[in-house]
């Protein structure tokens, strides 16, 4: 029985994704939550793609990764929550991740190294528009309000707030 550790960044219903987590871990899962978001971390036999299909079935919103020693760290400013995510300091250090390359893969990186800096990035971050609460009274005329998504729900909640 190999057992992998994961990292687990959950959105949405928070307590059904520890429920679903409580299932899968073959350890206590260890996280931190707040409204609507969990960070987890657990230990369990399955691998990263088998715990993929069951989260996508469930439909979780979920950002999930396998930590792996030399290859994965965290630094959080607060202490407390790095204790109860991973234990303390992640060190790294022990972890020889140099290599050697061969002389033509060497000039073949270097010279992607160089047009990568040369190259001009542009980021564009997409936004969807904030629907109306016209828009948002329809949708609940036409599907009921338990079909608002939970962004629709807190848009919902603000229009009301800001006419108080």
């Amino acid at each position: 029985m190999f057992l992998r550790s994961y990292c687990l960044l959950g959105l949405g219903n928070i307590e059904e994704i520890k429920e679903d987590l409580s299932v899968i871990s073959e350890s206590s899962v260890n996280y931190v939550s707040g409204k609507d978001m969990i960070i987890t971390t657990f230990t369990t036999t399955f691998k990263i793609a088998e715990l993929e299909n069951f989260l996508k079935i469930h439909e979780r919103t979920f950002i999930m990764f396998e930590m792996t020693p030399g290859f994965f760290s965290a630094a959080l400013n607060n202490d407390e929550f790095q204790r109860a995510l991973f234990g303390g300091d992640i060190d790294n250090s022990q972890f020889d991740t140099s290599f050697i390359m061969e002389d033509s893969m060497k000039g073949f990186m270097e010279a992607l190294k160089q047009e990568v800096e040369e190259e001009e990035f542009r980021f564009e971050r997409k936004t969807t528009p904030t629907p109306t609460l016209d828009e948002l009274l329809d949708k609940i005329g036409d599907k009921g309000i338990e079909n608002l998504s939970t962004t629709e729900k807190n848009i919902l909640n603000n229009y009301s707030k800001q006419k108080k």
